[in-house]
């Protein structure tokens, strides 16, 4: 049937006849049903129904419940339910919500139509009609001039000729001779003749500039500095203030001349009127010549000027409190009896126990959580001559070693805390099994190269402590570099009672000030800060096999002040008074650990050091107020100087896990910093000051003394000159 001549009344009963118009009838009808008739039931989402095929539900629904999972229906009772269900023709499965959804009329018509490749309303237009809103007709009243004709876009003839005229003067060279010879380029021209000159006002703006840019190059013109305009004291008649006393002339003319306020007395004159009365200023000539001399002799120069908004300067650092967790606030403290100065602390790996040593040789072990006093130790017998003082303590960082290492006096002293179970305790005597009987783990005179070469081989000794040297050992009662000396374990004798019981002393060649573990537990470094103690003064000692070594058989420069290991690599860092000497433990040079790297400190006095967990990062403390931040890949020379306190510090440390860092100083505050050291390599580390603690009392000219970060904790323990433990935690 042709489309231009189906009329309504045709397309009507043509559709009669097949049914179609009236299936197309439902498409016009609004649907009114609800949509929670037809709202999922299961909640899921979009996950796959395959990941239920083992369960017998398919999901849940908005209450929670399970939704079971139907009878399925198998060919049999298809066969059934399509002899008895009259709908069953237009039934689908729904698997998503396991129900049987009867299709109505609209929705069948629509996926008919779609089927069939139609959209799936009648109604809807996919191309409309055309809408010519162009027409050929020109408007006798146009808006605009019309286009512009082709021959607009030639080049006129004038044009033409001039082109022409150009490209055979750019022709080859011998085509320019030819041009030159006709006479169309001119190879000598001749000079014009001068015309006549333009008038112009010489004085205008205009003018000058364009005088100033005719002018021969050379440095620009800098114009001369004005004189300073009269003041009062120049006038004829001058204020009653402005003019001198008989005395404030006098010391006018002893004054030199270049300190002298004004170059002349200031006077008042009654008329200006009579020649006789005011004379001319005798100082001018000379005041002249001196202008002139300095514009003549003084170079200038421009100075430029940056308008730069001083704020804009500060670095942008991130607010504190986007940096926690960081100690803030004061939360417990920890008495000392007698009000003795307690000098140094260390920390459990647990966290639990809290050990302090004071100025009286009394070493006081402590219960973090309710700042209970478990143990007391005094340590004054075993110290030796050179005093009872407990200069430093440290924890074996080995959670399975329950052991403390104080230097008091001389001596080393090993102590057992006795805070661990029975696992815990029996690993800890194995440790000490050598160290209980240091006579029978010393080798004999003579045996010292053999046990030597034996032991140089072994992984553990080369790793910790360097291939094995000589053993330093007693000569004729001469203590080369240390001692091992066994301590009896007898009720009375002041070694020890309830936890803490000393276990082992190593005397050493002077006052040790400084002890530090290494991160496996079994070796021990002790630094003698005497100007005397030679090679004995950096020892490692080795506690398994009671057996003490001197690294740095050559005497160096400066009194070591403290040495610490490095956490992964064999390194051994020995502060000295000004310098930071990094030496490794596994190359010898001439029977010394060979020198790695040399630190440059800039400080007068270096009283701490310690080692970021990654081992790239070295902090020093000093006592000309100031703490130094070094990083081992950029340079020798510090990274950054910080500058805070305003009195000597006395410790700055790290902490283990957190980003976090800490100083303290005789000022009586600690300073708490977010230190954060990032793995690549081409980003620096952030330093952020973060609070300041205060709270110890400076007694005697000494302040806080020792800090010690809790180990799994964002906590710091401080201790001061008033013999008070403080705890600061993150509030």
């Amino acid at each position: 049937m042709n489309a231009t001549s189906v009329t309504p009344h045709t397309y009507r009963r043509h559709h009669r006849r097949d049914g179609t118009l009236a299936a197309a009838q439902y498409l016009h009808v609004d649907d009114l049903s609800s949509d929670d008739d037809e709202e999922s039931r299961n909640t899921i989402g979009r996950v796959p129904l395959h990941w239920y095929d083992e369960y017998d539900h398919i999901g849940y629904d908005r209450s929670g419940k399970q939704i079971l999972k139907g009878p399925a229906m198998d060919g049999v009772d298809a066969a059934l339910a399509a002899s008895d269900d009259p709908n069953f023709s237009r039934t689908v499965y729904d698997a998503y919500n396991d129900r049987r959804v009867v299709l109505s009329d609209r929705e069948l018509e629509l996926v008919r139509r779609v089927q069939a490749g139609a959209f799936p309303h009648p109604e809807f237009a996919a191309e409309e009609d055309y809408s010519d809103y162009y027409t050929s007709q020109i408007m006798q009243t146009s808006l605009d001039a019309g286009d512009e004709p082709k021959r607009r876009f030639l080049p006129s003839k004038w044009e033409a000729m001039r082109i022409f005229q150009l490209v055979k003067a750019n022709r080859p060279l011998q085509s320019s001779l030819q041009a030159a010879k006709e006479g169309r380029i001119s190879l000598d021209p001749k000079p014009k003749k001068s015309e006549k000159p333009e008038v112009f006002e010489i004085w205008t703006p205009e003018r000058e500039a364009e005088v100033a840019e005719q002018r021969v190059r050379g440095p620009m013109h800098l114009p001369a500095p004005k004189m300073p305009l009269p003041g009062h004291a120049e006038s004829y008649r001058p204020p009653e203030e402005y003019l001198m006393t008989p005395e404030e002339e006098e010391q006018w003319r002893e004054m030199d001349p270049e300190e002298r306020p004004t170059n002349f007395i200031p006077k008042r004159f009654d008329s200006l009127r009579q020649a006789s009365r005011v004379g001319a200023y005798a100082g001018l000539c000379k005041e002249r010549f001196e202008r002139c001399l300095d514009l003549y002799l003084c170079p200038r120069a421009f100075k430029r000027r940056l308008n730069i908004d001083p704020e804009s300067l500060v670095p942008k650092l991130p607010h504190p409190r986007d940096l926690r967790p960081f100690p803030n606030e004061l939360c417990l403290t920890y008495g000392v009896s007698g009000g003795a100065r307690v000098l140094c602390l260390a920390v459990s790996d647990d966290g639990q126990y809290m050990a302090s040593g004071d100025e009286a040789g009394v070493v006081s072990l402590w219960e973090v959580a309710t700042t209970r006093r478990l143990s007391t130790l005094n340590l004054t017998k075993l110290a030796g001559k050179r005093g009872g003082a407990v200069a430093h303590l440290a924890w074996n960082p080995n959670a399975q070693h329950h052991l403390l290492a104080a230097a008091a006096g001389d001596a080393v002293i090993l102590i057992s805390t006795g805070t661990g179970g029975g696992d815990a305790g029996n690993i800890t005597e194995a440790l000490l099994a050598a160290a209980a009987d240091p006579a029978a783990a010393q080798p004999q005179d003579g045996d010292d190269d053999n046990e030597g070469e034996e032991e140089e081989g072994e992984e553990g000794e080369g790793e910790q402590g360097g291939a094995e040297g000589e053993q330093k050992k007693v000569n004729r009662g001469k203590v080369v570099a240390g001692r091992w000396e066994k301590v009896a374990l007898r009720k009375g004798a002041g070694v020890g009672n309830g936890h803490l019981q000393a276990r082992s002393v190593i005397r050493c060649v002077g006052a040790v000030g400084w002890v530090a573990w290494h991160r496996k537990g079994d070796y021990l470094v002790s630094v003698v800060p005497a100007p005397n103690s030679g090679a004995g003064a950096v020892a490692v000692h080795q506690v398994s096999k009671a057996r003490t070594q001197a690294p740095l058989k050559r005497r160096s420069k400066g009194e070591p002040q403290c040495a610490c290991f490095h956490p992964s690599k064999p390194f051994l860092f020995v502060a000295t008074k000004q310098h930071v000497r990094v030496y490794h433990l596994v190359k010898q040079a001439s029977g010394t650990a060979a020198l790695v790297k040399r630190l440059l400190s800039g400080c007068k006095w270096i009283s701490y050091m310690d080692i970021h967990p990654s081992g790239d990062h070295v902090l020093l403390g000093s006592l000309d107020r100031r703490v130094t931040w070094f990083d081992m890949d950029l340079a020798s020379t510090p990274y950054r100087a910080l500058k805070y306190h305003s009195k000597a510090v006395r410790c700055a440390m790290f902490h283990k896990q957190f980003p976090l860092m800490a100083s303290a100083s005789d000022d009586g505050a600690v300073h708490v910093f977010h230190a954060a050291v990032y793995s690549d390599l081409l980003r620096s580390p952030l330093i952020v000051p973060l609070k300041i603690l205060r709270g110890a009392a400076v007694t005697g000219g000494l302040g806080v003394l020792s800090l010690a970060f809790h180990p799994r904790q964002p906590w710091l323990f401080s201790a001061g000159a008033d013999g008070v433990v403080r705890l600061f935690q993150d509030i």
